[in-house]
Formats: structure tokens, sequence, C-alpha cells
């Protein structure tokens, strides 16, 4: 049975709609894996403190927060609240 071009057209717009959901779902993959598809894991106290300790020293030498947060990885805000 032949498709009109109506039909055609309709389906066409099903195929592009689907697409753009699949792009999507790759997109929101991609930025959940941004930490080097490292797994999340929890810091010691110590741990933490001692990142602290070396967030406070570099920043202080005038590290940008933006670079401190890529080392360590956690947010700029993170870093900035550590002041």
């Amino acid at each position: 049975m032949p498709l009109s071009k109506k039909q055609i057209a309709y389906l066409n717009k099903i195929i592009a709609t689907a697409q753009k959901v699949l792009d999507t779902a790759e997109r929101e993959d991609s930025r959940a894996g941004h930490h080097n598809g490292a797994k999340r894991s929890r810091r010691s106290s110590a741990e933490a403190e001692k990142m602290r300790a070396d967030i406070l020293a570099k920043r202080s030498k005038g590290v940008p927060a933006i670079k401190l947060a890529e080392k360590y990885g956690v947010s700029t805000a993170y870093i900035y609240m550590i002041k």
C-alpha cells in the first residue's frame, strides 16, 4: 500500500523527533561523566582537611578557582566557600 505525501511527511516528522530525543539522551550521558569517568567517592575527614588547606594555600598564591575545582573534582562555588 503506497503512502500519501501527507503520511510520508508525518513519518519524517516522527523520525526527526525521535532523533532529537536520542541526541538529547547522548548529551546528558556525556555530561554525567564529566569527571573523566571516575566514580564519585567520599573523602575522609583527614583527606578533606588536607584538600581545604591545599586549596587555601593555592588560592593565596593566585591559582584560579576553576583550575582547583577541576583538580579536586568539586564546584567553583565550593572553592569560594572555603575562603
